[in-house]
């Protein structure tokens, strides 16, 4: 605006310097000095006059478009120049033109919120279902068990029910929270350890399972192969590991290298080579890979310890 303002009083400024050359040659031609100052303070009232009126007429109506621009720009949505009275004729349809656009712009901008909560809306609702159904098929395992007597069919239901219940908790989480992108793993932790605790893996022999979990948000597809991770490695340390009376610590975070982690181990003097290398262990493996991690397992001085870090 003042690099506008200051090339049109350039411009005004040579457009009147004739109008003063010529006064004062006649003045000098006419030897008469009052003239020569008259001439001189007209033209200066008079460039102080057109100055004025161009700055009410042009300049103040510019600045009322250049401030709504700035508040438009710095996310007031808003922000209008309005009706634009004693205006010249193109500023105002520039004024009016900006009105426009503004308008145009919330407009669909308020559109586009509203078609982000509809999504959200169906989303969650779309994780709802799922972890309704999960929990249904989950149900249908629990009838069927109440039939079986096998001691190895009954652990191949307990394994599906924990693997399938894991799945639901991390759909759970995801309707449940405020950023449908992410599970809060904390939350999600507490959950299903609170579900192991319910059920026959954990009751009859008091194990303690203790909890070590950084603040720590992860998104759908890598939560999913998480808890699955985490549910294998709790099942063969209840299995394998732990003694009665005993504890498994889980402990998830972020470690030197930036990777995130989850260990979990237990106080149960080590496994053996069989337990080590069955089925979930290459469930586990299998987890590592699609989390593009790496899966370590050994031995500690208390027990047995299993990591993932992806």
């Amino acid at each position: 605006m003042s690099d506008l303002r200051a090339r049109f009083s350039v411009i005004l400024a040579l457009a009147l310097f004739p109008l003063l050359l010529s006064s004062v040659y006649m003045a000098f031609s006419q030897d008469n000095l009052a003239i020569i100052l008259v001439s001189v303070l007209a033209w200066v009232f008079g460039y102080i006059a057109l100055l004025l009126a161009t700055d009410k007429l042009v300049f103040s109506h510019l600045r009322r478009i250049k401030i709504a621009s700035d508040k438009f720009s710095h996310g007031n949505l808003d922000a209008r120049v309005g009706e634009m009275r004693n205006a010249p004729r193109r500023v105002a349809d520039l004024g009016a033109a900006f009105d426009i656009m503004a308008e145009n712009i919330s407009e669909r901008e308020a559109r586009l919120i509203d078609n982000l909560h509809e999504k959200e809306g169906l989303l969650r609702e779309i994780h709802h279902r799922v972890k309704n159904n999960l929990q249904i098929i989950i149900s249908l395992l629990n009838m069927q068990e109440r039939k079986l007597s096998d001691p190895v069919s009954l652990e191949s239901i307990h394994e599906i029910r924990g693997r399938i219940n894991a799945i639901a908790l991390v759909h759970r989480g995801l309707y449940e929270g405020d950023d449908l992108r992410v599970v809060d793993m904390p939350v999600f932790l507490k959950r299903l350890v609170d579900e192991l605790k319910k059920g026959p893996e954990t009751g009859d022999d008091n194990i303690t399972i203790a909890l070590n979990v950084e603040p720590l948000q992860l998104e759908s597809d890598t939560a999913v192969p998480v808890a699955l991770f985490i549910m294998e490695a709790l099942t063969n340390a209840i299995r394998h590991g732990v003694k009665p009376g005993g504890t498994i610590n889980i402990k998830m975070g972020k470690s030197s290298d930036a990777r995130s982690y989850v260990s979990v181990s237990d106080d149960g003097g080590g496994f053996d080579k069989g337990a080590v290398e069955g089925t979930g262990t290459k469930l586990m493996r299998g987890f590592a890979r699609q989390l593009s991690g790496t899966l370590e397992r050994h031995d500690t001085d208390l027990g047995h310890c299993t990591t993932i870090k992806f």
